[in-house]
């Protein structure tokens, strides 16, 4: 039986990346919105606007997680699956293990943000009657609901606050750049493993450092980062907070002793968070011959299943291997696609790689 931290489903297929949720997190947007429902001295009617905030966290994340796909495409990678979850999102990709590859990559995430935030900017400055400012403090910007009546808050770009009920889309356009805005600024302004900001930093380094010491340096802010996340938690009250500082140091922690222990799985592949997949890479052995823990069953477990899909993936690439040799034999080198022009390109880097070590 899989490990119930691995269940999730797929939602589709998209510019042939499959879309897969992992089971917790519609619970958890679920949860929001009950929370908002049932919350003490609620105004009627607030738990519609939490549920469409919720259904923007979505495709926002969801379109972040295809910049990181698309570039990793452009510099000559390959995407394969999108996963969301609970805390995100995580695109797995290939990448040539070269600087700036994983820095576009990881680039192109906030990216995404930055062109909705600026497209919702334009459109709340431009497209109605009244000129809206965006809510560019995401700490004091209410995105829910005022008064029972539906009024929302709206701030002109003379520095008036206007709380009417205003035109669905434009607030429908607030709340998309509110939800963009923390996802970049959480993204950016958060320079530590393993989220965007410390990727980037990591690649910035790796030229000067070396690809070891560069993750070394990510990784020690990226436990900084956790502390400041924690710091967040308590004045802010917000237990999400708490769930992203666990998970930055699990991520951290991960990496860390892959680093230390000479592991190079990490080199070729990116994510929104490491410390999801990181769990897939060897476990340290046991020190002492002794009944195994639940979290060192856990590791093997995934060890060995993750074992099993690379054998089934190089058997999968053989088999298109020998199709698109033989595609070439019948009808020359020109009738190949783009995509299977990088898939041959990527696999003889990869045995090129295998055979020098």
């Amino acid at each position: 039986m899989r490990d119930p931290l691995t269940w999730s489903f797929p939602i589709g297929q998209i510019f042939g990346i499959t879309v897969r949720v992992h089971v917790l997190m519609p619970i958890i947007l679920l949860g929001f919105v009950l929370r908002e429902a049932f919350r003490k001295d609620v105004i009627p009617n607030t738990w519609i606007d939490a549920l469409v905030l919720m259904i923007l966290l979505f495709l926002v994340v969801l379109l972040h997680e295809f910049g990181h796909c698309f570039v990793a495409r452009m510099v000559g990678g390959e995407a394969r699956d999108v996963l969301m979850w609970p805390l995100g999102g995580l695109a797995y990709v290939e990448l040539p293990h070269v600087p700036s590859a994983h820095f576009l990559t990881a680039a192109g995430g906030p990216l995404v943000n930055a062109a909705i935030c600026l497209g919702c900017g334009l459109t709340l400055g431009l497209a109605f009657d009244q000129s809206w400012q965006p809510p560019w403090n995401p700490l004091t910007w209410m995105p829910y609901r005022q008064d029972a009546n539906g009024s929302t808050m709206l701030t002109t770009w003379s520095g008036q606050q206007v709380n009417e009920l205003h035109p669905v889309a434009a607030v429908l356009v607030a709340r998309t750049f509110f939800v963009s805005w923390i996802l970049l600024l959480l993204n950016v302004l958060l320079v530590g493993f393993p989220l965007d900001g410390g990727r980037m930093l990591q690649a910035a380094l790796w030229p000067h450092a070396g690809y070891r010491q560069a993750m070394r340096y990510a990784i020690f802010t990226g436990f900084i980062v956790m502390f400041v996340v924690l710091l967040a938690a308590f004045f802010l009250d917000a237990v999400l907070c708490i769930f992203l500082a666990f998970f930055i140091y699990t991520a951290c922690k991960q990496e860390y002793f892959i680093l230390e222990t000479g592991g190079e799985e990490s080199l070729f592949g990116y994510d929104f968070s490491q410390g999801y997949t990181s769990l897939e890479k060897d476990a340290p052995p046991p020190p002492r011959k002794k009944r195994q823990g639940f979290l060192q069953r856990w590791l093997q477990r995934r060890r060995h299943l993750k074992q099993q899909r690379e054998l089934e993936r190089q058997e999968a690439e053989e088999r298109r291997m020998d199709e698109l040799l033989q595609k070439i034999a019948q009808q020359g080198k020109d009738a190949l696609t783009d995509e299977e022009h990088r898939f041959m390109k990527r696999v003889a880097e990869r045995k090129k790689i295998d055979r020098s070590q």
